[in-house]
């Protein structure tokens, strides 16, 4: 459970009984910032607001929730209802507890806070005028609400026992919050990692203010549906029995064709704008899903439940969405952020051993691009990992979406840092393409790109031969393939049609150490036309 667990919400929403409550589930000690801040100041608020305004009375606040936010002894905390109007209080908050948002009807607000005559901003007013204020204020005060983790309820038709219900089941389910990505954008999402979590979605649903606001869709592809019926079957169980679209399986139907058969069955089914799609696949339903999200109706929201290891590792993260063109791979795309990603690690159990691997390269990938100590670790687990030990692959893909999620934070659109991303995918997208996307899964072709740059990277004297050595040693200590015969001329045409090509400069991310890469343009062909040797096999060269 989160260390503090905060409060928010509009005057009269029912954090300090709903607070007070949710302590005594958990045996916490209840703190409310607003009688903490009347007490310390020994003037009640209405009275700290006439006398000293409302800038001195935020500078108190801010100073007592800091001070709590450090207290090492987890408490519930109630805040003050215009608390999160000040940026140094939503750090303190992030840093140190969970955020939850209790809210009701501006109706429900306005006839709570008539009961008593004790609320500055809404002194003097009368009903009709009193709830013009809540709408006003609620509507200005939405951008900071919005920053809570999960939203809950409290209107008067729930007893507070209800509300305490849904708060601590919503608090259970965000043990296994891992993470939040926050883009440089401003979008923020969160990460859950877990066993079993498909079967207690609803509760994340209307934590997500998704459900029953919205209706869902579940996209999964044909494949997926099959080996994963009993996982999708709770999924609808937890979404209001929403539909099921099913693309057709595989790299080579990620495509226009495949993507205008979802809208047209969303059109058909007149899904609007209040819809959600559950992305229930790998990468290429989460691509197409998320890209479909994207477009229709200028956009709706979608959440990533990526059921292989590469696409919980690489493309659930990053809002990266795009299908493919016939010149080129995710030629045709958009940057479109999901309300979550939801990592059940139980649906791995019927992953075939070469997607598992597929996964795999994009780990290793992490620990060569960024965190030489997490390619140690991975070094050190060889067969824990292979085993797939539940614990072990936690901390895989949590530390590879850290990995991810501080990169993307950076350089959300890639024009700078997050490029590094693609080491191996230059090279994996070029043998992708030359075998029309049948030949190997994407995480495949990418354990040989790695092979390919590190040997550009080995030519070029920017790492040495005893570091290409140990990356390749990994690779074939997990059963990577060694070897795939490639025609240089054909490769070098492939690989002028990729995204990572920019006003004629081909792009190329290469090592310089374990952990460490940096992007160099326009290498000398010979050197890469060499380097593709690294993967041939011996009787070829």
């Amino acid at each position: 459970m989160y260390k503090h667990i905060y409060f928010t919400g509009f005057m009269a929403s029912g954090k300090s009984r709903v607070g007070r409550h949710v302590a005594e589930r958990l045996k916490r000690p209840f703190i409310d910032t607003d009688f903490l801040i009347a007490e310390q100041a020994n003037k009640s608020i209405s009275e700290i607001f006439e006398q000293d305004g409302e800038a001195a009375f935020r500078k108190m606040e801010l100073e007592v929730i800091e001070k709590l936010a450090t207290d090492p002894e987890p408490k519930v905390i109630s805040l003050g209802g215009g608390a999160l109007t000040q940026a140094s209080v939503v750090k303190a908050i992030r840093q140190s507890g969970v955020l939850i948002r209790l809210w009701a009807e501006p109706e429900v607000l306005s006839e709570r806070i008539s009961r008593k005559n004790n609320r500055p901003l809404m002194a003097g007013l009368d009903n009709t005028q009193r709830l013009e204020k809540v709408k006003t204020l609620l509507v200005e005060r939405e951008v900071y609400y919005s920053k809570a983790d999960f939203s809950v309820e409290s209107s008067n038709e729930y007893p507070e026992e209800h509300v305490t219900e849904r708060v601590v089941r919503l608090l259970h389910f965000w043990e296994d919050h891992v993470l939040n990505v926050e883009t440089s954008s401003g979008d923020r999402y969160p990460i859950f990692i877990g066993n079993h979590l498909l079967s207690r979605m609803g509760i994340l649903l209307e934590g997500l203010q998704l459900m029953p606001s919205h209706d869902f869709l579940i996209c999964t592809d044909n494949a997926v549906a099959k080996a994963q019926s009993q996982a999708i079957s709770q999924l609808r169980n937890q979404s209001s029995q929403s539909l099921v679209f099913k693309f057709r399986s595989g790299e080579i139907n990620k495509n226009f064709n495949s993507l205008n058969q979802l809208y047209t069955f969303m059109l058909r089914r007149h899904f609007s704008r209040k819809t959600c799609l559950l992305q229930f696949g790998g990468g290429v339903v989460g691509d197409m899903a998320g890209f479909g999200a994207a477009t229709y109706q200028r956009g709706i929201p979608f959440i990533q439940l990526p059921t292989t290891l590469l696409s919980m590792v690489d493309s659930s993260v990053g809002g990266k969405v795009a299908v493919n063109h016939i010149e080129g791979k995710n030629m045709i795309g958009a940057f479109y952020q999901p309300k979550a990603v939801i990592c059940d690690i139980s649906v791995l159990s019927t992953l075939p051993h070469q997607e598992f691997l597929a996964g795999l390269a994009e780990i290793i990938k992490y620990g060569v691009i960024y965190d030489a100590a997490f390619f140690d670790f991975i070094e050190n687990h060889v067969e824990s990992i292979l085993n797939k030990d539940p614990e072990i692959l936690k901390q895989l893909i949590k530390r590879s979406c850290e990995i991810k999620a501080e990169v993307v934070g950076i350089d959300e659109k890639e024009t700078g840092l997050r490029a590094i991303l693609n080491y191996g995918h230059t090279f994996g997208h070029a043998i992708e393409k030359l075998t029309n996307y049948q030949k190997f899964s994407h995480g495949i072709a990418v354990s040989l790109g790695m092979r390919v740059a590190g040997r550009v990277a080995t030519l070029l004297n920017l790492w040495t031969s005893q570091d290409e050595e140990r990356q390749n040693n990994l690779l074939n200590r997990f059963g990577f393939p060694t070897s795939f015969n490639v025609s240089a001329e054909e490769a070098w045409k492939a690989m002028s049609i990729d995204k990572k090509v920019d006003k004629n400069n081909r792009n190329y991310i290469l090592p310089h150490k374990i952990g460490f890469v940096e992007k160099h343009s326009n290498i000398d062909e010979q050197i890469i036309n060499n380097a593709w040797d690294s993967i041939r096999a011996k009787e070829e060269l």
